[in-house]
């Protein structure tokens, strides 16, 4: 099955890449395939979308640097590729049922949020 290692190789470099990735295009001319056929074939082997899965990942990764790093929420959203704190902020919220600001304050306090799928 070449496209599933294919895909499985992919979500491993996307795992492992995910705060440098700015667009899906970026994604698309590393895998070598345009970018409407990867996420066709994406979603076809894994059943989400491939965008949805890139945000999934850099809210993750947002979400384990807001609960270890002194930075800025601003910062973070910045430095995983997000427009702007309110566009983070929408998206995390989302994704995690609190605001970046309630997740942090509440790794200050010793509380842990559980993710939301």
């Amino acid at each position: 099955m070449y496209n599933t290692d294919f895909i499985s190789a992919l979500r491993t470099w996307i795992d492992n890449n995910v705060a440098t990735i700015s667009s899906l295009d970026d994604v698309a001319a590393r895998a070598g395939y345009s970018k409407w056929h990867l996420q066709r074939m994406f979603k076809a082997h894994t059943g989400i979308r491939l965008g949805e899965y890139i945000r999934n990942k850099k809210l993750d990764e947002s979400a384990r640097r807001l609960k270890v790093c002194q930075g800025s929420i601003l910062d973070i959203a910045l430095s995983m590729g997000f427009d702007s704190q309110r566009s983070f902020t929408r998206s995390f919220k989302r994704r995690f049922d609190v605001t970046p600001g309630v997740w942090k304050k509440g790794r200050m306090a010793g509380k842990s949020f559980e993710r939301a799928a």
